[in-house]
């Protein structure tokens, strides 16, 4: 799995957003504060604005540990740490993302307040009721076995807990002549309708489930990205060279397609362990 999910775009050269910091003025192993550190290592939609959706959502405090899952570069945990005060633990099944992860929590300063796994979040040994609420972005559907998944998060959170993520969802499949580009873009091992999605919650044991449809926004939002990526492809190409460049573009351009189209959705959700 770790290495299929290369196939997709978006994950081209973890390292990449070294090349950032050095345009930014940051030398290797230079600080690099929190709100620098958001200008790139958001991989969601509406950066932070998403994740203080869910710090409201949950009630999230300095109290608290927070379970992320797909955590990637580490932003969205680092963001929280930062602005809550709460503990988090990232799992991330990619070793190079956690290890570019790792490597900015401890130039962000939040090596204390942040613990990084790398790890197959299926077979991740995690404590039962060990965590407050679950936290993911964009992540979820790539795990295959859906309701083992939401199985084992039902188990991690204590009760009263609340699971808050954004995920896609499949409004229609592809043409069948699409269908292995589709795969390798999404790696879509959990992709499924809306109605399957609210019942694999319930059926993992999830109560008071709220969904949000954002598939109107986050249409508007990936053709709005691509553009202004197209349009600043010059600078784009002075840091990172024009192969990543055309690797980031295809996706975005495939994203764009996906949601004009019709083909996924998205959603904002979130759902309490009651027991």
């Amino acid at each position: 799995m770790s290495q299929t999910i290369k196939s997709m775009q978006l994950y081209p050269r973890a390292d990449r957003i070294f090349a950032d910091l050095r345009a930014e003025g940051f030398d290797a192993d230079d600080p690099v504060p929190v709100d620098v550190l958001n200008r790139y290592d958001q991989l969601h939609y509406h950066g932070t604005d998403a994740l203080d959706a869910a710090i409201a959502r949950a009630g999230i405090d300095a109290d608290h540990h927070v379970l992320e899952v797909g955590s990637g570069w580490g932003g969205c945990a680092r963001y929280i740490a930062q602005t809550t005060g709460a503990h988090v633990t990232a799992v991330e099944l990619q070793q190079d993302y956690n290890d570019v992860a790792r490597t900015l929590t401890d130039r962000a300063g939040l090596s204390a307040s942040i613990t990084h796994l790398n790890a197959d979040f299926l077979s991740a040994d995690l404590p039962t009721d060990g965590y407050d609420h679950a936290v993911s972005w964009l992540a979820l559907f790539h795990i295959p076995d859906r309701p083992a998944y939401l199985s084992k998060l039902h188990r991690l959170i204590k009760a009263g807990g609340l699971l808050c993520a954004e995920d896609l969802y499949l409004i229609k499949s592809p043409p069948e002549a699409e269908a292995e580009e589709f795969r390798a873009h999404l790696f879509p091992n959990s992709l499924v309708s809306l109605d399957a999605y609210k019942t694999g919650l319930k059926d993992a044991g999830f109560a008071d489930l709220a969904l949000a449809d954002m598939t109107q926004d986050w249409s508007a939002f990936t053709a709005e990205r691509l553009e202004t990526f197209r349009t600043s492809r010059a600078e784009y190409e002075n840091v990172h060279g024009s192969r990543t460049y055309q690797q980031i573009e295809l996706f975005y351009s495939k994203m764009a397609g996906y949601f004009s189209r019709g083909l996924v959705g998205g959603l904002r959700m979130s759902a309490r362990k009651d027991r």
